[in-house]
């Protein structure tokens, strides 16, 4: 009978084990270990059961019906997993077609870059939500000090343009390079408007790299996926 009661005891044991193992840990642990330990109980279980007094029967079906739902996930789980590296593989390559047919086309995309040329003129593009009492385009070097601030009045809403002449706020040329922009723009009660900076142009280079497609406009680098509109050249 000690025995018996011993086999008892490793059976409740186990049985609180699997319990616990289900409780504890965060939501994501459990969704990546709970099979392999559901799976390594249950066999801990019939391993160490009564040979005299086993399972009953419908314990046991019930047992085996989770391990089959457990066996069945998995399988769901990996086969969702091909699934999306294969729509990955898929929207890469196509992403890289489109990308090669780029080359040449006047495109519009999101970016708050801009170069200067040399003794050439830059353009500023961007878009505001509505018509704004005041707006300030602001430039600043890499470092992010203010090298030029023009400050506009009653400027419409929806996209407009601005020309930076290359010099900074005493006169003097600037540097050839990149340079970033930023538009604050204010209604008449002093309250923000949203604005939205671009840069326009031709598409002279595209990149492949690790962190994705990018394209060169007008000297600016931007990501494949911020390209607003795409057409021909002018």
């Amino acid at each position: 009978m000690d025995r018996l009661e011993e086999n008892k005891m490793d059976i409740n044991q186990i049985n609180n084990q699997t319990s616990s193992a289900f409780n504890q840990g965060n939501q994501a642990k459990r969704n990546e270990m709970g099979q392999q330990q559901f799976l390594q109980l249950l066999v801990a279980q019939m391993r160490h059961q009564d040979p005299i007094n086993p399972l009953n029967g419908a314990e046991f079906a019930s047992q085996l019906a989770q391990f089959n739902s457990v066996e069945q996930l998995i399988n769901l789980n990996q086969g969702i997993n091909a699934l999306y590296y294969s729509q990955e593989l898929m929207s890469m390559g196509l992403t890289n077609s489109l990308a090669a047919s780029l080359t040449g086309k006047h495109v519009k995309a999101v970016s708050d870059s801009v170069m200067l040329s040399p003794a050439e003129t830059a353009d500023i593009h961007y878009k505001l939500n509505q018509t704004a009492a005041r707006v300030e385009i602001i430039i600043t070097n890499e470092s992010g000090s203010e090298v030029r601030r023009e400050v506009l009045h009653n400027v419409p809403g929806d996209t407009r343009s601005w020309t930076w002449d290359g010099l900074n706020n005493d006169g003097q040329r600037m540097p050839d390079g990149q340079y970033k922009v930023r538009i604050e723009a204010k209604d008449e009660s002093d309250a923000s408007i949203g604005a939205l900076t671009f840069v326009e142009g031709i598409v002279s280079r595209v990149r492949y790299s690790a962190e994705g497609v990018k394209l060169t406009i007008n000297g600016v680098q931007v990501p494949i996926g911020d390209v607003e509109e795409v057409g021909i050249p002018l």
